[in-house]
């Protein structure tokens, strides 16, 4: 061996750890999302399935990054990511300007409906009567801020679709798609939907999660949400792995 090759050896041998380190592949990120179908849920292994599950995939296809999916209760999603017990969030944002959210990945509709007769064109058309809603959810500050009109929380939508259609309620809200869902499996004669808002299907992501790696979250969001991924899983029949 010649001097010049040993001298390349050497200084190849040198660079392999600095290499290894470089190509160290990085902790997978975890995504947390509401544990409500159609949206996500836990099959009868524990598996996660639902629309998000697969467009969480998707989102770490297109960004290269590895997204670990955790469907859990309502309310404990926000707790999770302030707490370091995940680096990423689904979750609905209301606000005009998209909250603190890095990007969004679709739209809901928040709506309202009640039985058959129930009719409703503004906020005090549910003046006196008892409007059902998800436990700890907020989808509407113009209703909770409303004091003539009663709530009364639910833990799932299917509990509120059974209790509006036991007279429980005088009428419900909350996500269409996932009233939607729990109608299927309901019956039951109910009036048509009204939109009291629209919302975005937002990502919120923790500081650890870095500068380069959020890029490629919001890429990864726009481009779910120009094709329509969101809206498109939704549709489909929930997927059980």
């Amino acid at each position: 061996m010649t001097v010049v090759t040993r001298r390349r050896a050497l200084a190849a041998l040198g660079a392999l750890p600095l290499l290894s380190v470089a190509a160290a592949p990085r902790q997978p990120l975890r995504l947390t999302m509401v544990n409500l179908m159609p949206w996500a849920g836990l099959d009868a292994q524990g598996q996660p399935f639902g629309a998000l599950i697969d467009l969480s995939a998707q989102m770490a296809q297109l960004s290269g990054l590895p997204i670990i999916p955790i469907p859990v209760p309502y309310g404990r999603a926000p707790y999770m990511l302030r707490s370091g017990g995940s680096e990423l969030m689904l979750a609905i944002d209301i606000s005009p300007k998209g909250g603190t959210a890095i990007e969004h990945v679709g739209t809901v509709d928040i709506v309202v409906l009640g039985r058959d007769n129930f009719r409703f064109e503004r906020l005090s058309d549910l003046h006196g009567k008892t409007v059902g809603h998800l436990r700890h959810a907020a989808y509407s500050p113009e209703l909770e801020a409303d004091q003539a009109i009663r709530k009364h929380a639910f833990d799932s939508y299917e509990q509120g679709v059974r209790m509006l259609l036991a007279g429980r309620f005088d009428a419900m809200m909350g996500v269409g798609d996932s009233i939607e869902y729990a109608l299927t499996k309901s019956g039951g004669g109910v009036s048509q939907r009204y939109v009291l808002a629209r919302g975005k299907v937002a990502l919120y992501a923790d500081a650890s999660v870095g500068a380069g790696a959020a890029a490629a979250l919001q890429d990864a969001c726009k481009q779910l949400r120009q094709k329509h991924v969101m809206e498109t899983l939704l549709k489909r029949p929930p997927q059980r792995r």
